[in-house]
């Protein structure tokens, strides 16, 4: 009788549970867990704003601009580059913000916010920061 223990099955020592209970329990407990995670992002995308950039306009004006400038062509691409970088930190920061930013060429209807004017605004801003080699 003192060496039943030792030949029983796995199943009966964990407390009368068979594999397949514990199985199921870890799965349904996976599945609950998934589930809140899911439903918090889902309620997060919620709370996102959508906003349009017209970028064509802001880079052909910017384009146009240099082109009128008559830098040296390392130069002005030196500007365009540093352009490029300041556009697209704008954007990444109104991201940060919570917006999902679209833009507004590829979007074919709706009245989403239109935040060109903010976008151009911040890239002048970002721009002035960086040194003009013909001053």
């Amino acid at each position: 009788m003192k060496y039943i223990m030792a030949t029983s099955t796995i199943s009966k020592r964990l407390a009368g549970l068979n594999l397949t209970a514990i199985a199921l329990g870890a799965s349904m407990l996976a599945s609950t867990l998934w589930g809140v995670w899911a439903t918090h992002e889902l309620l997060d995308l919620q709370k996102r704003e959508v906003v349009t950039v017209q970028l064509s306009r802001i880079m052909g004006e910017f384009i146009e601009a240099e082109a009128r400038a008559g830098r040296p062509s390392e130069e002005t691409k030196q500007r365009v580059q540093a352009y490029l970088q300041a556009v697209e930190a704008s954007v990444q920061r109104l991201s940060r913000d919570g917006r999902t930013v679209l833009v507004a060429e590829a979007v074919v209807a709706g009245s989403t916010p239109d935040l060109t004017e903010a976008v151009r605004a911040d890239v002048v801003r970002r721009m002035r920061a960086i040194p003009d080699a013909r001053r």
